[in-house]
């Protein structure tokens, strides 16, 4: 399965300063967030994240969206999450929303 393969839907909570995909696999999920940051006027920026069967996750930040490598095999797309994260690395989260 490639990147290209994930169905990314998107969230019902979605507005004009902050967009938010997930695609869930294999009890995972990766994310794809598109915000308003908190910095400076107007600043956006792409986050990219990617939680495991047990609750761990990775946050890549810094205009960086999975979704623009869409021939990339999943598995190669979840060492590029975990290669390029900067902001969380292997947090450990309570809940994995696995109930979708």
């Amino acid at each position: 399965m490639k990147v290209k393969d994930l169905l990314f839907r998107e969230s019902p909570d979605n507005n004009k300063d902050r967009l938010l995909y997930s695609a869930y696999f294999d009890d995972s999920r990766i994310t794809v967030l598109n915000r308003m940051t908190g910095y400076g006027d107007g600043i956006r920026d792409i986050e990219t994240g990617f939680t495991d069967d047990e609750g761990t996750f990775w946050l890549a930040s810094g205009m960086f969206d999975i979704r623009d490598y869409p021939e990339i095999e999943i598995n190669k797309a979840i060492m590029l999450i975990k290669d390029n994260s900067n902001t969380c690395v292997e947090l450990k989260i309570l809940d994995n929303n696995k109930d979708k």
